[in-house]
Order: C-alpha cells, then structure tokens, then sequence
C-alpha cells in the first residue's frame, strides 16, 4: 500500500495483489502452451514419415509428456493418488 502513487485501501491493496498474482499466473500458462505448441511443430517436421499416424501420435505424445518415471516430481502437474488395493 504505502508503495503506490495513490495509496490505496487495504482492500484495494489486496485487490491489486490477487489481479496481479491471476494474471501472471495465466502468463505461465500462455508460455506452457506456446512452448508445447512449437515443441509439438518440430517433432511433427522431424517424425518418421513411414511410422502409421497412430504411431507418431503416441511417439509425439510421450516426447511431449515426459517419461512416466518424472511424473512424480513434475512440479507443474497434480498429484496423483496411489491406487487402492483390494
């Protein structure tokens, strides 16, 4: 509050803060998605042209998701729960 030209109100504040903390939030997430995007485009340019279409599209799939060893210390993906055993 007492950093900005106006000096707003505690609400105003806190408004501010959390305006700020969604947007830079769906910046990441902009990035995330042109980074997968372009990422997607190259291994499409450089895929095996005489693999079935099916094939490739697993192939690009896993490049693009990682090995499934990671997946429990990708930072950036939900947990995931262990299953139940019966």
């Amino acid at each position: 509050m007492a950093q900005q030209e106006d000096k707003p109100g505690l609400s105003e504040a806190i408004s501010r803060l959390v305006q700020l903390g969604v947007t830079s939030h769906a910046d990441q997430d902009l990035q995330k998605q042109r980074a997968r995007k372009m990422a997607g485009d190259t291994i499409d340019r450089m895929g095996d042209t005489t693999t079935t279409a099916d094939d490739r599209a697993i192939r690009k799939r896993d490049l693009l998701d990682g090995p499934k060893e990671f997946d429990r210390v990708r930072i950036d993906r939900p947990k995931r729960s262990k299953p139940s055993q019966q």
